[in-house]
């Protein structure tokens, strides 16, 4: 029986080939490769587009590992989403602002997620973590579940911002309280009377003190906006069985409590939109007899069946933000502390006020 023919695979194509084609030196053809801003070798737009086009060529591919171990760095920027389950409202603008300003600098970005059901962080906890193969890491934080990835990661140096978590440094978050005041102001200004702000409790989910400090801040802002006006403040907390899906209703107690009100302050725009189609559901007009104001002003409020007058939080400019102070991090030796940056969100006039 004839040997079954070994299957020998395509050399690669090395620096060293790019370099004896182009008539140039190695480290010339890394730096236009590759550039490392303190290097001493100064290239011409010209030398550059010439190197790229003979790589381009010969079909080079850069060898990630081997390019790791002469660096000591692995040109990948880690993002992680602090929250467990499905992910269906998270701001898809921060991700998007991450991955954008690592590809300028020609990174990579890998996602990370954790199990649906968390018993023990420290038997779970993702092995891009504990093997430390990331420059860095941002950490899109709805719980406390970004602490205990901090806590397990802390000592080994690595670069870590978080975005949408408030901290004195390294931290990328949106200034909600103000936000709610503009928000709440919008409707004081329209006539509204009796502005009620709504909280949403899920199913397994923290209450409204245990939440991310967004609930907070912006329940705050709200009852600040009605006390300059000489408002009575209200807040309440809706239960549902989850943020978004089929089966979710809001019950005729919840309804019953909202209608006694002319307008609310929904705590984002996935809860306006579930008030909404309650409203539709008992034929009650919007803005005429219930005006509906909310928050983020991502794909939710969006693909809303009516423009919602919302808060957008500017999710991209943020990403990009968190990414920028993860690279400084990266190129400093002088310390691991960045001030914080602090994001003003924009009113957002739609059809429901």
């Amino acid at each position: 029986m004839p040997e079954t023919p070994k299957i020998i695979p395509p050399r690669r194509t090395t620096i060293k080939d790019i370099a004896r084609m182009a008539g140039l030196s190695t480290a010339t053809v890394s730096q236009a490769l590759r550039p490392q801003p303190k290097s001493n070798i100064k290239l011409s737009p010209d030398t550059v587009e010439r190197v790229k086009a003979v790589a381009l060529e010969l079909k080079y591919q850069p060898h990630a590992g081997a390019r790791s171990i002469r660096s000591n760095s692995f040109s990948t920027i880690g993002y992680f989403t602090a929250k467990t389950g499905h992910f269906t409202n998270t701001p898809q603008g921060y991700m998007a602002g991450v991955h954008d300003v690592a590809e300028e600098h020609s990174f990579r970005m890998t996602l990370i997620r954790l199990p649906i059901a968390i018993d023990d962080i420290s038997k779970t906890i993702p092995s891009v973590f504990s093997e430390q193969n990331l420059d860095a890491l941002v950490i899109e934080s709805y719980s406390d579940l970004a602490y205990q990835i901090y806590e397990r990661i802390q000592a080994s140096g690595m670069p870590i911002i978080f975005i949408n978590d408030r901290h004195e440094t390294n931290s990328v978050y949106v200034d909600d309280e103000w936000g709610a005041s503009q928000l709440t102001q919008h409707l004081i200004k329209k006539g509204y009377q009796r502005i009620c702000f709504l909280h949403r409790h899920t199913v397994g989910g923290p209450s409204t003190d245990k939440m991310h400090h967004s609930a907070i801040d912006r329940e705050t802002g709200y009852r600040q906006a009605m006390l300059k006006a000489g408002k009575q403040a209200f807040c309440y907390t809706v239960h549902t069985r989850d943020v978004v899906g089929l089966d979710v209703e809001l019950s005729q107690a919840d309804w019953e409590v909202i209608s006694r009100h002319d307008a609310v302050v929904a705590y984002d725009d996935d809860l306006a939109n579930l008030i909404a189609r309650a409203a539709y559901d008992r034929h009650v007009s919007i803005p005429d007899t219930l005006a509906i104001a909310s928050f983020n002003g991502d794909y939710a409020s969006l693909s809303a069946w009516q423009r919602l007058t919302t808060i957008r939080v500017p999710s991209y400019e943020m990403g990009r933000k968190a990414a920028e102070m993860a690279f400084q991090l990266v190129a400093s030796s002088a310390g691991t502390a960045l001030p914080s940056s602090v994001h003003r969100p924009t009113l957002i006039l739609g059809q429901t006020t």
